[in-house]
């Protein structure tokens, strides 16, 4: 058996609490009704949202650019 113990303790602080939003908002896609969870600031659902594609740093040289 090993003798090493790993100690930890309690979070001493209070923890903020999470952003609340309405409840019972809906996508504000038209036709869609999925009801958004309070915690979502987007005002559309997963499916609808208008994801931004990242940039993508590395693939291309921007010395080669002109």
């Amino acid at each position: 058996m090993s003798s090493i113990y790993i100690k930890g303790s309690k979070t001493r602080y209070a923890t903020r609490k999470s952003k609340v939003y309405d409840e019972g908002r809906t996508c504000s896609e038209k036709g869609c009704e999925v009801t958004l969870s309070k915690y979502n600031d987007r005002t559309e659902c997963f499916v609808h949202h208008k994801f931004k594609q990242p940039r993508v740093r590395g693939l291309e040289d921007a010395r080669k650019k002109k």
